[in-house]
C-alpha cells in the first residue's frame, strides 16, 4: 500500500518522469496534502520531501546491499515491509529484477511500481560514476495576481503601501558532479517585496548549500542550508513534522536524519556546517547553525531589548516588516551519535539553542507555556527496530530544566491479515524544544498526552479499510480554549480499487474538541465543538490519455449549547489530458463551494507546477476554476503555465485591508520553466 509521505514526494516527481505512468498519483496526493493542510491550517512546505526522492532518482538504492536505514528513505514502505524485504533477501541472497520482489510479503503491485525508479539490482549499480560527469537542474518561476490589491494602488503622494510590485519570483538550481559533489542555490521574492533597492539589495531570500560525500571515516560534509530530524521530533525536527493522515498506520517519523535543503520557507531549517563521521555501524554527527531570524523586538523601560515573537511568514513588504527582517541571531549547535546494533538503531544527542535577545511572549494565559529566555538545551535518546514481527520506535527527550517528553509506539502485522499501530505520547508541562516538531494535536505541545491507535485491513472485493482514533489531553489552556481539556480525532477510510484504472473512496472524519463560546458573561465558557466531514472521491482513467476525478465534501460543525452551524459543501471535477508522447499535459478543475462559516471551510489540494504546492481553504460561496498545461518542446526542457480564479457570489469585495480586491473575481497567472543539463 502506498504510504502517505511518498504520495507527496511522488507528486512533484511525477512531472519530471515522462517515461513513467503516474496518473493515479494525483488523487492520492490530494488526500494527503489536504490532511496536512487541515492539521496545520496553512499550506505546508513539501520541497524537502521532494528533494529526498529526487536524490533517490539520481542515485538509486542498490536493493542487494541496502541497509534498513537506506530503505527508510523510501517513505512509502512500511516498517514491516522493510523487515520482510530484508528477511527475503537474507534467504535468497540477492534480487535480480523487480519481479522477484513480488515474493516479499506485503509488497503489492502498486508499491512495486513506485519502487522501480528508486532502486537498482546487481553489481552494476555499484560502479563508480565518472567524476567529471555533471548534472544540472534549473527552475525559474514567476506569478502574479491579475487584479490589483489595495496595497499596490498609488496613493495621493504617488507611493504605494507595499514597497515592491505584485510579482512573486522564484529560482532554483542544483548541480551534481559525479556521486560526491553536489551544490544548490535558491532565490525568492514574495509579492510586495522590493528587490535590487536600497532596502533589499538582491532577492529577499537567497540561500544554498555545498555537499561532499566520502566513503570512509568522513562520510559527508554539508556547508550552507541543511535540515535535521531526530527520533519522533521531540527535540529536533526542522523539516515537515509528522501528521495524522488517511494512511492510518504511517505515524512514525520517517524524515531523513539530515540532508541538504533548498526550502524557500525562510523561518525553518538550519544554516551552517554539519559533518558525518564514523564507520558503517557508528556515526558521530557534529553540527552548528548560525542564522538571522525575523523578530518583533521591544525595548523595555530599562533599555533591555526582548523578542515578543519570532516572525514566520517571511514577508518584508512594508517599512514595518523590513524593520523586523533578520534582526535577531539564532544559534544552534550540538552532537548526535547513531549506533547500528543488529536489528536496532539507537540515536542519542545534545543540542544547545540560543537567541541574541531573550524571547518574552505577550502575557496571555495560553502563552505561559511558550519558550522564554535566550537559551535552551535539549537531550534525546531514540530507538527503532524489530523483535519478530513487531516493529518498535520510541524517543525520550529532556530540556535544560530536566522536564521530560516521551513518544513511543509499535507496529504489528498479525499473520498478515491486518496492520496495527499503537502509540503513546506524554510531554511534560515544563518541556521546551524551540526546534522540535513531533506528531501532536497542539503546535505548542507542552502539557499534552495522548494515545493513538491505527489499523489497516485488506478486505475482499478489492477493498481496503483504514481507521484511526487519537485521544489527547491538555493540562493547560490553549489558544481559544481557556481551560484544561481533552478531545479525540477519529477517521475511517474505505477504498475500492477494482482495477488499475478505477479507484473510489469514502472518508469519514469526526473530531471532538473543546472551544470557547460566548455566553454573555465576562469570561467565555468552554464547550465541546464537534466537527464531521464526509468525503467521496472517484478517479477513472479510461485510457493513458484521459483521467477523470470527482470529489464531494460535506462538513458540519456544532457547539454544545449553540446548536448546529451552517454546513460546508465542496464539489470538484478534474480532467487531465496526457498526450501519447508525454510532451503535453493539461489539467483542468471546476469546483463549487459553499462554506459560509470559517469553521466549515474545506481544504482541497489543487494541481500545481513542480516545487509549488496549493492547498487553499475553500471559504465563502462561489466557484473555482484552474487550467494548467505542461509542455516539453525539447528533451530536458519543460514549460508550465497555470491560471487559477476564484469567483464569489456572496461578496462584492475580496479580502480586507491592504489585501482587498474590488469585485468578486480573484485570479492568478503562474509561469515556470525547467531545464535539465
Amino acid at each position: 500500500m502506498l504510504r502517505s509521505l511518498s504520495v507527496i514526494l511522488m507528486l512533484g516527481l511525477a512531472l519530471s518522469l515522462p517515461a513513467q505512468d503516474v496518473q493515479d498519483i494525483y488523487g492520492l496526493a490530494a488526500e494527503i496534502l489536504e490532511n496536512t493542510a487541515e492539521m496545520l491550517d496553512e499550506e505546508g512546505d513539501y520541497s524537502a520531501l521532494i528533494d529526498q526522492i529526487a536524490d533517490l532518482i539520481r542515485n538509486p538504492i542498490n536493493i542487494n546491499s541496502a541497509t534498513r536505514e537506506d530503505l527508510n528513505r523510501i517513505f512509502f514502505l512500511s516498517d514491516m515491509q522493510i523487515e520482510a524485504l530484508l528477511f527475503q533477501r537474507y534467504q535468497n541472497k540477492a534480487f535480480y529484477s523487480i519481479y522477484e520482489l513480488q515474493a516479499v510479503e506485503g509488497l503489492d503491485r502498486r508499491t512495486l511500481e513506485y519502487m522501480e525508479p528508486l532502486i537498482s539490482f546487481g553489481i552494476e549499480s555499484q560502479a563508480v560514476e565518472t567524476p567529471l560527469k555533471v548534472k544540472g537542474d534549473l527552475f525559474l518561476r514567476s506569478q502574479f495576481q491579475i487584479q490589483k490589491r489595495q496595497g499596490y494602488k498609488e496613493r495621493e503622494d504617488g507611493t504605494t503601501y507595499y514597497l515592491g510590485d505584485r510579482f512573486r519570483h522564484y529560482g532554483r538550481y542544483e548541480m551534481q558532479v559525479g556521486k560526491q559533489w553536489q551544490m544548490g542555490l535558491i532565490a525568492e521574492k514574495d509579492p510586495g517585496e522590493p528587490m535590487f533597492t536600497d532596502e533589499i539589495k538582491t532577492f529577499d531570500f537567497v540561500s544554498g548549500y555545498l555537499s561532499w560525500k566520502g566513503n570512509k571515516v568522513l562520510k559527508q560534509v554539508i556547508a550552507g542550508q541543511y535540515r535535521m530530524s531526530a527520533g519522533q521530533g521531540l527535540a529536533l525536527q526542522t523539516g515537515m513534522a509528522p501528521v495524522k493522515s488517511s494512511d492510518a498506520i504511517s505515524i512514525r517519523n520517517r524524515q531523513q536524519v539530515f540532508g541538504p535543503s533548498l526550502s524557500a520557507t525562510e523561518s525553518e531549517g538550519l544554516y551552517g556546517l554539519i559533518l558525518d563521521l564514523g564507520t558503517e555501524r557508528l556515526s558521530v554527527i557534529p553540527f552548528v547553525s548560525l542564522r538571522k531570524r525575523d523578530a518583533r523586538l521591544d525595548t523595555l523601560s530599562n533599555g533591555d531589548i526582548v523578542i515578543r515573537s519570532l516572525k514566520t511568514d517571511g514577508y518584508h513588504r512594508t517599512l514595518t516588516e523590513l524593520s523586523q527582517r533578520r534582526n535577531a541571531d539564532e544559534t544552534a549547535a550540538g552532537l548526535r551519535t547513531r549506533l547500528y546494533a543488529g536489528r536496532f538503531i539507537v540515536d542519542g544527542g545534545f543540542m544547545h539553542y540560543m537567541l541574541e535577545y531573550p524571547i518574552e511572549p505577550e502575557q496571555e494565559t495560553y502563552r505561559l507555556i511558550y519558550f522564554k529566555g535566550s537559551s535552551n538545551q535539549n537531550y534525546w535518546l531514540s530507538t527503532e527496530g524489530s523483535i519478530g514481527k513487531v516493529f518498535l520506535f520510541s524517543e525520550l527527550a529532556f530540556d535544560k530544566t530536566g522536564d521530560p517528553a516521551i513518544w513511543a509506539g509499535l507496529q504489528h502485522s498479525p499473520k498478515g491479515i491486518l496492520d496495527v499501530v499503537l502509540a503513546y505520547r506524554r510531554i511534560d508541562m515544563g518541556y521546551r524544544a524551540p526546534l522540535g516538531a513531533p506528531l501532536t494535536e497542539a503546535s505548542q505541545p507542552a502539557g499534552e498526552s495522548g494515545f493513538y491507535t491505527g489499523i489497516s485491513i485488506p478486505l475482499p472485493a478489492a477493498l481496503t479499510l483504514d481507521t484511526y482514533i487519537d485521544y489527547y489531553r491538555h493540562k493547560w489552556p490553549k489558544y481559544q480554549i481557556d481551560a484544561p481539556h481533552e478531545g479525540f480525532d477519529w477517521l475511517v477510510v474505505l477504498c475500492h480499487k477494482p482495477s488499475k484504472e478505477w479507484e473510489n473512496s469514502i472518508r469519514l472524519r469526526y473530531r471532538d474538541k473543546p472551544v470557547n463560546i460566548n455566553t454573555g458573561e465576562p469570561a467565555p465558557a468552554v464547550a465541546t465543538r464537534s466537527q464531521t466531514q464526509l468525503r467521496f472521491q472517484s478517479s477513472y482513467m479510461p485510457s493513458k490519455i484521459w483521467t477523470f476525478s470527482f470529489r464531494a465534501d460535506v462538513q458540519s460543525v456544532s457547539h454544545a449549547g449553540e446548536g448546529k452551524l451552517p454546513k460546508g459543501y465542496f464539489f470538484a471535477q478534474d480532467v487531465k489530458f496526457a498526450a501519447p508522447n508525454k510532451n503535453l499535459t493539461i489539467n483542468a478543475r471546476y469546483a463549487l463551494f459553499d462554506a459560509e462559516e470559517y469553521n466549515t471551510r474545506i481544504f482541497a489540494y489543487e494541481p500545481d507546477v513542480l516545487y509549488s504546492f496549493s492547498t487553499p481553504a475553500y471559504y465563502g460561496k462561489g466557484s473555482r476554476f484552474i487550467l494548467m498545461a505542461k509542455w516539453t518542446p525539447l528533451p530536458r526542457l519543460d514549460l508550465w503555465v497555470r491560471y487559477a480564479a476564484w469567483k464569489y457570489s456572496d461578496r462584492e469585495e475580496i479580502g480586507t485591508g491592504q489585501n482587498r480586491i474590488s469585485g468578486d473575481l480573484s485570479s492568478e497567472l503562474k509561469f515556470q520553466i525547467r531545464k535539465r543539463f
